[in-house]
């Protein structure tokens, strides 16, 4: 089971107050339901593939409106091959239609009496989620929280509620649909929270926690890596340059500080700058510092430079 269909399956078995049981099952119809028009008059459709779903909503509007209920599932035949469950009202559909502003004119504003109170807003935004939303799984590479709506209107209201909560979100539009969304990882944490999805937050700090922590362990291990390769490259120069300054006798003309240098150099020829420092005590007999050893290495290779660069120059004197 993906981690969305956790989420909601966990919603689903909140306990609630009876208000907001129809605040959440308000959000519920305006994403999932679809009005059928027969020669009996209207009747209400529920599609999900959430099975779960169904067991909450058929004996709530069964208790509530004494309605008519047919209950059954599709096979898909795409490559899915996943069940979509349905839940048909066959009777009183008018009413629930009408108590949930399901016509297509019809909406829910902030000022219904169906999101009155506080937690009505929350059970609200809890059956939208549940009936249109989706989150990925904290393991992936982006963190995403979306839900959509039949009506351009109802995102609006959700959004007026997020953000009077604090909580930013922003809209856009989707094959015609109204699309609220979340990407900042926090703020998708504090959304689970708000509609009372308390294992999923864990689940996700959990996951959430993990996963920077191993982008960051990867970070610093590339930038060791990036910084080790470079000063191995480093090392490979200044040997190279002690080598021909050794074995052309130029060596001799160096201070006895650069001569040190050289020399421990030479001893560990893949150490960094610090660890000659430490290295220096027990080669040399005295301590030299980082910074000093790295003046000494910029002047030997300084004094490379100027003697190759003479010696090319002397040598294309001749050839001319």
């Amino acid at each position: 089971m993906s981690f969305a269909s956790e989420v909601k399956k966990e919603l689903l078995s909140l306990q609630m107050m009876p208000c907001c049981k129809d605040a959440m099952l308000a959000g519920i119809l305006q994403g999932s339901s679809e009005i059928v028009l027969s020669n009996k008059g209207m009747n209400l459709k529920v599609e999900t593939t959430l099975p779960s779903l169904i067991r909450f909503l058929a004996p709530l509007l069964k208790a509530k409106y004494k309605c008519e209920t047919e209950t059954y599932f599709l096979e898909r035949t795409n490559i899915n091959k996943s069940r979509i469950y349905v839940l048909e009202v066959k009777s009183n559909a008018e009413r629930i239609i009408g108590d949930y502003h399901l016509m297509p004119f019809d909406t829910i504003t902030l000022d219904d009496e169906l999101l009155e109170n506080d937690c009505c807003k929350h059970a609200f935004l809890r059956g939208a989620f549940i009936s249109k939303g989706s989150i990925n799984d904290p393991r992936k590479s982006n963190y995403h929280l979306e839900i959509c709506f039949k009506k351009a209107e109802l995102a609006v209201v959700a959004y007026n509620i997020l953000e009077s909560e604090g909580l930013t979100s922003k809209l856009s539009t989707r094959r015609g649909q109204s699309l609220l969304y979340i990407k900042r990882s926090e703020v998708i944490s504090e959304m689970l929270a708000f509609m009372g999805a308390n294992s999923g937050v864990l689940h996700f700090e959990d996951l959430r926690i993990m996963r920077d922590l191993k982008n960051s362990v990867n970070r610093v291990m590339n930038c060791d890596i990036a910084n080790a390769s470079k000063s191995l490259q480093y090392c490979n120069e200044q040997l190279e340059a002690i080598k021909y300054l050794k074995d052309h006798g130029f060596d001799k003309h160096l201070s006895l500080r650069l001569q040190d240098a050289i020399r421990l150099r030479e001893e560990y020829p893949e150490a960094t700058l610090s660890e000659l420092s430490e290295y220096s005590e027990n080669i040399l007999g005295k301590h030299l510092s980082k910074s000093g050893i790295s003046h000494c290495m910029q002047e030997i290779t300084a004094y490379y430079n100027y003697v190759t660069n003479a010696k090319e120059k002397e040598d294309n004197n001749v050839i001319g």
